[in-house]
């Protein structure tokens, strides 16, 4: 009878650390730009630009005016094309992406902050599919895939 409690304790802690340990859901990554934060504004709002500063994009397909729930297509370098909805957009400030996986969602919020000096964040996380799922869709390593795509956004806008 004493063991049902500590074998209970064990399996508590392990179910309250090991999400936290065994996924990481949400991948964030902040970058400097030393440049005018209405350009900046413009570049992230231009889709057709977007090819020229994410490796992975072939193709964006939008309506001419991005807006709150307005939906579009993007093509990645696999061929496999991504329907996406904007699901929030706060004017110079941010937007927020949500992309369709089968049995989840991938959600992607770009947000300018200004102060000292200019950082672009990217923060993104997914919801509904296991971290296995994820991974066949984005990558092992999606964490340095955000990294290296803003990088490419920074040398883009700061040239």
């Amino acid at each position: 009878m004493k063991r049902i409690p500590s074998a209970l304790s064990v399996m508590i802690l392990l179910f309250t650390i090991s999400p936290g340990i065994a996924q990481k859901k949400q991948f964030t990554h902040t970058v400097e730009i030393n440049n005018t934060p209405e350009n900046v504004w413009n570049a992230l709002m231009d889709y057709s630009s977007f090819k020229k500063w994410d490796s992975n994009i072939v193709d964006v397909r939008c309506p001419d005016e991005l807006k709150k729930r307005e939906n579009c297509q993007v093509i990645v370098e696999s061929g496999q094309i991504y329907n996406i909805e904007i699901v929030d957009i706060v004017e110079k400030e941010s937007y927020t992406l949500r992309y369709n996986l089968p049995t989840g969602m991938l959600y992607i919020q770009r947000k300018l902050t200004s102060g000292s000096t200019l950082e672009l964040t990217e923060n993104v996380w997914y919801k509904g599919i296991s971290q296995k799922t994820f991974e066949r869709y984005k990558g092992t390593d999606y964490e340095e895939t955000v990294k290296k795509k803003l990088e490419g956004f920074k040398n883009y806008i700061d040239m």
